[in-house]
């Protein structure tokens, strides 16, 4: 008995090790309140969970922060975190924005250069029509201290675009943004999560500094800039599970999570 707890508390042990330095970033898409759609948090909840964050003295950074930390060595404040929107939707800027601001917290952005400022038709999923942030909120969004990267031109699956294609959406969506914005654009989200060894060296060819994936095929046992794990925030997030999402045992979720994707993906098959 004893030593299946020294076993266990060994393990423990270096799991910390292992993953102590590690950032929870967290995905959002909608700040709103849309029944049936997951990936819409209602903004009370967004409320509860920034609020979480600022009385248990969680730090927002961004990703240029999270680059130099591990490139450079340069530090970072305690607890922290960092928060990312996929796809630009207005609500950020409306409801999220001024919450952040009212924190004094940041957040990052990805933004599909073909659909700033349109209504969301690109996802044939039966979502709730609503629009994206118009240039005019992207540059108080910047002005703010918000960052903000590429989602592609189009939001396709970049596993299954040819060469051209594939160049054309990370090289033009950062040309756009830059242009537009007058902001260096470094990072890069991968629309659906997907990518592969080609999609990287792309990425890498058109000069960004790291990408955002979500859980599935990310390695959680070495940091890759490139294949960066993030957390999703469901729109029934509870606050218990949110606590377990920003702590350093957030990556037992993400393990969890691939776990899951694993076995469905055989059973399928």
């Amino acid at each position: 008995m004893l030593v299946t707890l020294l076993s266990i508390a060994t393990l423990i042990l270096v799991f910390l090790i292992r993953f102590n330095n590690r950032i929870p970033i967290l995905m959002y898409h909608r700040i709103a309140t849309v029944p049936g759609e997951r990936n819409s948090l209602p903004p009370e909840k967004f409320k509860e969970q920034l609020d979480y964050l600022k009385k248990h003295g969680y730090n927002t950074i961004t990703l240029n922060d999270l680059y130099n930390h591990y490139s450079l060595q340069a530090p970072l404040p305690p607890k922290p975190v960092i928060l990312t929107f996929d796809d630009g939707y207005e609500d950020n800027f409306l409801i999220a924005l001024p919450m952040l601001k009212e924190r004094n917290m940041k957040a990052t952005v990805f933004l599909i250069a073909n659909w700033v400022g349109k209504e969301n038709k690109w996802e044939n999923f039966n979502h709730q029509l609503t629009r994206t942030m118009k240039w005019e909120q992207l540059q108080q969004w910047k002005a703010a201290g918000m960052e903000i990267g590429s989602h592609t031109l189009e939001h396709p699956f970049l596993t299954q675009c040819d060469e051209v294609r594939l160049l054309e959406e990370l090289m033009e969506s950062k040309r756009v943004l830059e242009e537009k914005l007058a902001v260096k654009i470094e990072f890069l989200c991968y629309p659906y999560g997907f990518f592969d060894d080609k999609t990287i060296s792309t990425v890498k060819q058109c000069d960004y500094k790291g990408a955002l994936a979500i859980f599935a095929n990310a390695p959680l046992w070495k940091q890759d800039m490139y294949a960066l794990p993030r957390i999703p925030v469901p729109s029934r997030q509870p606050l218990w599970e949110f606590v377990i999402k920003v702590s350093r045992w957030h990556i037992i979720f993400i393990m969890l999570r691939k776990l899951e994707r694993g076995v469905k993906y055989l059973i399928r098959k």
